[in-house]
């Protein structure tokens, strides 16, 4: 537990250090802007997602436990492998009309009014 609170300190030290000076500016902040944030943010979810499903496997017997924990580490790869799916064309450029076009075929994408892509 403590290597697991004390990697999950310095990864969110990592993750403030460089989104911090982004979220205080006035102006647009594109994704590269962003990119050294994302991944610390990545590592940290790895940490703190392996560490909730062993602390999950640990409450079920003991047959049970390395399939639950399998599970849960499965089940958030397929996860990010369906959001990566989903909107890669946000990443890789989009033909077409804006996604707040009701014709546009990325119009699924658009959840907030206020983006802009």
């Amino acid at each position: 537990r403590g290597k697991t609170v004390s990697a999950c300190s310095w990864l969110f030290l990592g993750w403030f250090l460089h989104y911090a000076p982004f979220w205080c500016m006035g102006r647009v902040a594109y994704f590269h802007h962003y990119f050294p944030a994302f991944l610390f943010s990545c590592m940290l979810s790895a940490v703190i997602i392996s560490y909730a499903a062993l602390a999950f496997s640990a409450m079920l017997p003991e047959l049970l436990g390395p399939v639950a924990y399998h599970t849960v580490i499965g089940g958030a790869l397929a996860g990010a492998v369906c959001s990566f799916y989903i909107f890669s064309p946000l990443v890789y450029g989009m033909e077409g009309p804006p996604a707040s076009d009701p014709s546009s075929a990325f119009r699924h994408l658009l959840w907030l009014e206020s983006w802009q892509f």
